[in-house]
């Protein structure tokens, strides 16, 4: 077996990298282990497959980064057989990993992760672009593209960069003009959303628990439609949407929630969506769901 160890030294704090090496370095074992670090955009994702296609042994893949770097990994390896992927929460959000009860540092731990257990998890597809956590449309992506004006500030982490952001788009992106069909159907609505999500994770963000009833192994997306309301009745709301306690409340009655297969979204012009935190533009969203898509490293406890 090989284990190889995908490292983006640039994500969350620069002692992550040398943590890492510390932790391989007195380890004893027969099999291969070999560290590569990422240079630029997308380079986990040409590391991983190159390694995995040219392997005739089954590789085990250690991302090193933030979600980002566990999405890149993914985009990677996520048609290929001979693999499986563990997120190493060495960057600023981590949400992948808080969807299971398992603690941090264990995920920190690089003698757990090798001796750790395998599950096959879904995975979210919109065009060609994987998701592991979450696909979202409307506020949110406006939130996620302010959120490094607040990281670059010192003293701010990154959970709380994403709550400032948040407060600092309510002067716009509050209202979206677009369709929702799920399940072949379109939502019936009046007015504007002010977001979207399809999920196969709980929590965006940096900690946000945005799809309390999320389950990465179910064979469904979690998706919540929200209707734009006012500043004022959205910031009293903000706190129990957080917490995650908004699904099946009487006082979120402009929220739809709902176990789907498929989710699209149109609209007359361009829009952005968010995969994983990561913003793009697109033309249209078609989300599919890829049931146990990907095998996935889960630390002993």
């Amino acid at each position: 077996m090989l284990h190889l160890f995908i490292i983006n030294k640039h994500a969350g704090k620069s002692a992550a990298y040398e943590d890492i090496l510390s932790q391989l370095k007195p380890l004893n074992t027969p099999e291969k282990l070999i560290v590569e670090c990422t240079k630029c955009p997308k380079d986990a994702t040409d590391i991983a497959r190159r390694y995995v296609k040219n392997s005739d042994e089954f590789v085990r893949i250690y991302a090193c980064g933030g979600d980002g770097t566990f999405n890149e990994v993914l985009n990677g390896v996520y048609d290929l057989e001979n693999c499986a992927v563990a997120s190493v929460p060495t960057g600023s959000g981590n949400d992948f990993i808080r969807s299971f009860d398992i603690p941090k540092e264990d995920f920190l731990s690089v003698e757990k992760l090798l001796n750790g257990r395998e599950v096959e998890v879904d995975l979210l597809k919109c065009g060609d672009r994987i998701s592991g956590n979450s696909i979202t449309i409307g506020y949110d992506c406006a939130v996620a593209k302010n959120v490094d004006k607040f990281k670059k500030k010192k003293f701010i982490s990154a959970s709380l960069a994403y709550k400032l952001s948040i407060f600092y788009c309510l002067i716009n992106g509050r209202k979206h003009n677009f369709r929702i069909i799920a399940d072949g159907r379109e939502l019936k609505r009046d007015g504007t959303y002010l977001l979207s999500v399809s999920a196969k994770g709980k929590f965006y963000g940096g900690g946000i628990k945005c799809s309390p009833k999320a389950d990465n192994r179910d064979g469904y997306i979690d998706f919540m439609a929200v209707k734009t309301v006012g500043v004022l009745k959205f910031v009293s709301l903000l706190p129990t949407f957080i917490k995650g306690a908004h699904i099946d409340n009487p006082k979120f009655d402009f929220v739809t929630h709902s176990k789907v297969k498929s989710v699209s979204y149109l609209s007359e012009k361009p829009f952005e969506i968010g995969i994983d935190g990561e913003i793009i533009s697109v033309d249209k969203a078609e989300i599919e769901l890829l049931p146990k898509a990907q095998k996935i490293i889960l630390p002993i406890k």
